[in-house]
């Protein structure tokens, strides 16, 4: 048994006659599987759902890792696939990128609507297709994505997604695609649908107007809001019942999260019989997202730190799960599930972090640390399986997992913080958390390194550039080393969030800002060796941004080494990970 065997599963769907699709790795690139069988499509799938009368299966797939992505209905039986979209350099999307909410279909499956980036390459527009071909029906500014038709298939939700933290939402009446903004709120929300109301008269869906964090409410096409539960923890998805009378939805309480359910307009209950996990990310992000199976039970995909994802199906009234899938069958059975800390950074602001201790850690003999810093950077560093960690772990490594100023999961004011601060608050927290690892006796404070990927990886290079004397190796994962070109480099959609997400580089404050926090710039101050990796095919960080740092790190004589991924873009596919998780865990032993 190895720690990389194991079955990364992902976006389950759950069929009309009972069959269940999910995306797995099993074969080196994410697939879509039907009940435990295989159907090949070229490339990589990022989504894979059911049409509604079970015949074909909607698939957006990624020929290259260079995320234009590509749209079809794949035949399971055949696994021929019929193409909606595939054009070279266009990107379509049936939901929030990288997510797995939205309903693409109407009820019957004769409209299916979907967004690209064929018209302008900066912005997405959204089209609906029926018997007749594609029209577009609401022609984008800026990121437009289509989140569901209306019951009586009148009306399609539309989500604008200006930044993670700032949506607004939009109605296309179909008979003229006349376009009505649904939400007034005045200063950034997030607006995040869960299912139209079964008259077709509003939506269920979690948002912060008013608040600091998620809440479930319901909205009406008048723009009247409803709240349904307003705890002080996010609200991050949930899901409705196909006759309409039963609604389910999760609150994040520090990565875990607490599943509830109601009778439509009755006192919420817990949903039980499951593990301790995490069930629900926002948008459905690494397929965390809630569905109700036609028979009214609910479909979980249920991630922990100590075991690998694995799907359940819950029964409501019994207060009962089945888990239905043995992914991690390949597993050892003492892997460790992590504990909650908080550090507290230069300004009092408590962060919250993961900290993961090894079995053989004592006082008595304390041990390495690796700080894992998680992407995003709106991400959130979650309880879910992680085989770097586990085998740092075994390796008798320590890791802490920092949800730095900027994480989602911890209210709007919290998540926002980041903006236009990178490698400001968010490197002081960082600091904070490798202080608070001095007060951990297991913990050999003068043993530290630092590793991320994306936002991490920039973040890595922050802690090894302006943070020197604290590590003692790093690891950068296709991570930004210069502000500057990677604000040029963004991704098209993105161009247009980029002045408040990170900086401008016309205004004379961003730009000196962003020259001084880049790490390229930083590279004389590295004291510990470095590692970094990329995949050749990356668009959401160019690669460039390796190479550059690590020639940079090469002309001034400091260690460092640059491994690069030809095919792969900007995530790692199996068919390397085994030995990426090797070089990494063989770089920490060796430094620390």
């Amino acid at each position: 048994m190895t720690l990389t065997d194991f079955e990364w599963v992902s976006g389950a769907d759950p069929g009309p006659d009972g069959r269940i699709g999910w995306l797995s790795d099993l074969t080196g690139r994410p697939q879509p599987w039907v009940d435990g069988r295989h159907v090949p499509v070229a490339g990589s799938v990022r989504r894979c759902l059911w049409r509604p009368d079970g015949g074909r299966l909607l698939v957006l797939t990624d020929p290259d890792g260079g995320e234009d992505h590509r749209l079809g209905e794949l035949d399971p039986a055949t696994g021929e696939v019929a193409w909606v979209v595939a054009e070279e350099g266009v990107r379509c999307e049936i939901g929030v990128p990288y997510g797995s909410t939205g309903t693409p279909y109407n009820a019957d499956g004769t409209l299916l609507a979907y967004a690209n980036n064929a018209r302008d390459r900066e912005v997405f527009d959204v089209l609906v297709r029926d018997a007749n071909g594609s029209r577009i029906v609401l022609r984008g500014d800026d990121r437009y994505l289509p989140m569901g038709f209306s019951p009586d298939s009148r009306l399609l939700l539309v989500l604008k997604l200006h930044q993670n933290s700032d949506h607004e939402l939009f109605v296309v009446d179909l008979a003229g695609d006349t376009v009505r903004r649904l939400t007034r709120f005045a200063g950034p929300a997030k607006y995040e649908p869960v299912a139209w109301l079964p008259d077709s008269s509003g939506i269920y869906l979690c948002t912060t107007q008013g608040r600091d964090f998620l809440g479930l409410a319901t909205l009406s096409l008048d723009g009247d809001l409803t709240w349904i539960d307003t705890p002080e923890s996010d609200v991050e998805g949930g899901a409705l019942s196909p006759d309409g009378a039963r609604i389910a939805w999760g609150r994040n309480e520090n990565g875990y999260t607490t599943l509830l359910w109601s009778e439509v307009g009755g006192e919420p209950r817990e949903v039980t019989g499951l593990p301790r996990g995490l069930a629900i990310c926002e948008f459905g992000y690494d397929g965390h997202a809630l569905r109700f199976t036609r028979a009214g039970r609910l479909l979980v995909q249920l991630a922990r730190g100590d075991a690998a994802t694995e799907l359940y199906l819950a029964d409501l009234d019994a207060g009962t799960a089945e888990r239905l899938t043995d992914f991690g069958a390949g597993l050892p059975a003492d892997l460790v599930a992590p504990t909650v800390v908080h550090a507290t950074s230069s300004d009092g602001l408590r962060v919250p972090c993961l900290l993961y201790r090894p079995r053989s850690a004592s006082a008595a003999a304390p041990v390495p640390v690796v700080m894992t810093v998680h992407g995003g950077p709106e991400g959130q560093a979650h309880p879910a399986y992680d085989p770097l960690v586990q085998s740092l772990l075994a390796n008798g490594i320590g890791v802490i997992a920092p949800n730095f100023r900027g994480s989602s999961g911890y209210g709007l004011r919290y998540q926002r913080l980041v903006y236009g601060d990178w490698g400001g608050g968010d490197l002081e927290d960082l600091a904070a958390t490798a202080a608070l690892l001095g007060e951990v006796d297991w913990a050999d404070g003068t043993r530290l390194g630092v590793h991320g990927a994306s936002y991490g990886g920039f973040a890595a290079l922050c802690c090894a550039t302006r943070l020197p004397g604290l590590w003692r190796a790093a690891v950068s994962e296709c991570g930004t080393s210069d502000l500057l070109s990677d604000i040029r480099d963004v991704p098209p959609t993105w161009r247009k969030r980029t002045k408040e997400w990170i900086g401008d580089p016309d205004d004379p404050e961003d730009l000196a800002r962003l020259v001084e926090r880049s790490p390229l710039g930083n590279a004389h101050r590295v004291q510990a060796p470095v590692l970094f990796l990329h995949g050749e095919n990356d668009t959401r960080v160019n690669p460039e941004e390796s190479e550059q740092m690590y020639r940079r790190l090469r002309e001034l004589g400091k260690p460092a080494r640059l491994e690069l991924h030809p095919g792969i873009g900007h995530e790692i596919d199996r068919e390397g990970l085994a030995d990426t998780v090797a070089l990494i865990v063989g770089w920490f032993t060796t430094h620390l």
